[in-house]
């Protein structure tokens, strides 16, 4: 894709994000999926398949290039944790090329990195290994919200009106919140950066990090409280992601806002 090519695109597509970005400005996040009669369709129980966090493979649990940036001993403990009964890579990953180059590999070896590490994982847990196709355009990232999700069910792409995003399954990471917070801190450069809506955040249209709170869950216990030994229910209350997001150093600019809210049953 040419730089004009991706402008166009850029241009286009922020452009078809309006009214949902214009609503939930006016309203706050909350207050806007409260008017969501279906909001509850993006909690129903799916499938156990690994994928990225990335908008374009929606549905399953979600690590950043299935794990990749993590390592297999730490990906194989969340694909447990999150009952994984297959793993999948896909073409187009942002981790996977950040993987290869700071593995003194070529980055237009990034998908078959991705493949390599995803066939590793899959055979350390006896599952079946596959490629997941892309919905959405290749070679743009078009998420305008980062989900950091405390049910391990979220799946904004089952909701009309629920803005695409990369998907954090927080719910699976166990007491580790500081890799888990290294993942959005990873995504929040994918979206601001070239192959995101990039300059286009800003202070009055910011990108949003949106921490989704268990409904089961009212615990006022944190885990960013605790410290890296505290145990983790795998269902986490609002409170306690939002404790964890106010660690993170935001750029500047207010370009990127932390809100939050509780998944509806």
């Amino acid at each position: 894709m040419t730089e004009s090519e991706l402008r166009n695109l850029r241009i286009r597509l922020w452009a078809e994000t309006r009214l949902i970005r214009e609503c939930i400005e006016h309203d706050g996040f909350e207050s806007y999926v409260r008017s969501l009669s279906s909001l509850s369709d993006a909690f129903r129980p799916g499938d156990h398949t690994l994928r990225c966090i990335d908008g374009r493979t929606p549905g399953g649990a979600r690590l950043a290039g299935s794990g990749i940036l993590l390592g297999l001993e730490k990906a194989k403990a969340f694909a447990q944790a999150a009952e994984c009964d297959r793993i999948t890579y896909h073409e187009d990953c942002g981790a996977a090329r950040a993987w290869a180059l700071e593995n003194h590999r070529d980055a237009g070896e990034a998908t078959t990195c991705a493949r390599e590490f995803a066939e590793e994982l899959a055979q350390a847990l006896g599952l079946p290994c596959a490629e997941t196709p892309l919905v959405g355009p290749p070679g743009f990232h078009d998420e305008t919200v980062i989900y950091y999700d405390g049910t391990g069910l979220a799946n904004p792409s089952r909701v009309s009106g629920l803005p695409k995003g990369f998907v954090i399954s927080r719910a699976y990471f166990g007491d580790d919140f500081p890799a888990a917070l290294e993942q959005v801190k990873f995504v929040v450069g994918i979206a601001l950066g070239e192959h995101g809506f990039g300059e286009l955040f800003t202070r009055e249209h910011p990108l949003r990090v949106v921490a989704i709170g268990h409904p089961e869950e009212t615990t006022t216990a944190t885990s960013a409280g605790k410290g890296a030994g505290a145990p983790s229910s795998g269902r986490l209350a609002l409170q306690q992601l939002m404790q964890e997001l106010g660690l993170l150093e935001l750029p500047a600019g207010e370009r990127v806002v932390i809100e939050g809210f509780v998944a509806r049953r």
